[in-house]
């Protein structure tokens, strides 16, 4: 096939917007915070401790942090640790549990906006796809502990400055581009066009998952980000598979009036 067909992340955003004033989008935005919270107030009171324990000893054997330390202890605190490492176990539990309510909205949410957006915006794309359940299902369980363990892993390097922005940032744009994608398009596309559009694509669903991370940085905007993180990313990967069902067709009607075959 020839260079990927253009597909517009701003039009995917535009229409994800409008999408989510819907009042069924608007309502959705309730069930993915509600699982957030509940896993937050869970692992807040079961994991904080043993969390900022752990991170406290990591910290403790660089040698940057314990001169830090001992200066701060200067100003009042007795060392860094006591507070920073608390609050970062705080702030790292709260994304984890950020995590399990885009997963929720993957399985919940993502049925029904698919369903809306496909038949409103795109009722002429024909459904293809296979093993569409278990395929979703598989990259949510994939994408969540990728993104766990990857949290949980470069988690001290939060104790670098600035390091947390870039993290945050990146393992964001990785969850909302990664969570929803494949779902995007998995009852449409073939097989074919599924790994075409991922690898020809892949920088444009990055894009969206950027920008939605950065977002979710705001205070507030965070609970709304995996309903609204889904409604674009998947018009972003139906108007890539609509893109390149079209080029496919123009290639074809092409090759027919070059050859002067048509019956």
């Amino acid at each position: 096939m020839k260079q990927a067909p253009y597909v517009s992340v701003a039009a995917a955003f535009s229409k994800g917007l409008a999408t989510q004033m819907r009042p069924s989008m608007l309502f959705a935005i309730i069930l993915p915070f509600v699982i957030a919270l509940m896993t937050a107030i869970i692992l807040l009171v079961f994991v904080w401790g043993p969390l900022d324990n752990w991170l406290d000893n990591t910290a403790m054997h660089w040698g940057w942090f314990q001169s830090v330390s001992t200066r701060l202890s200067g100003w009042g605190f007795a060392t860094m640790s006591d507070w920073f490492t608390g609050v970062l176990s705080f702030v790292a539990l709260l994304v984890v549990s950020g995590i399990a309510g885009l997963a929720a909205a993957a399985i919940l949410v993502m049925p029904m906006a698919l369903k809306a957006i496909s038949t409103t915006n795109y009722p002429e794309l024909q459904r293809e796809g296979e093993n569409a359940t278990v395929t979703s299902l598989a990259n949510t369980i994939k994408v969540s502990t990728i993104f766990v363990v990857g949290w949980l892993i470069t988690l001290p390097l939060w104790l670098i400055p600035f390091a947390g922005i870039a993290l945050s940032l990146f393992w964001g744009a990785y969850a909302f581009s990664h969570m929803t994608r494949l779902d995007a398009i998995v009852e449409h596309a073939t097989l074919q066009e599924r790994a075409y559009v991922l690898r020809n694509y892949s920088r444009g669903f990055w894009t969206i998952g950027l920008i939605c991370a950065a977002i979710a940085l705001i205070p507030f905007a965070g609970f709304v980000m995996p309903v609204f993180s889904i409604l674009v990313c998947t018009h972003y990967g139906l108007m890539a598979v609509k893109a390149v069902r079209a080029q496919q067709q123009l290639t074809i009607e092409g090759n027919t009036r070059v050859t002067g075959r048509l019956p």
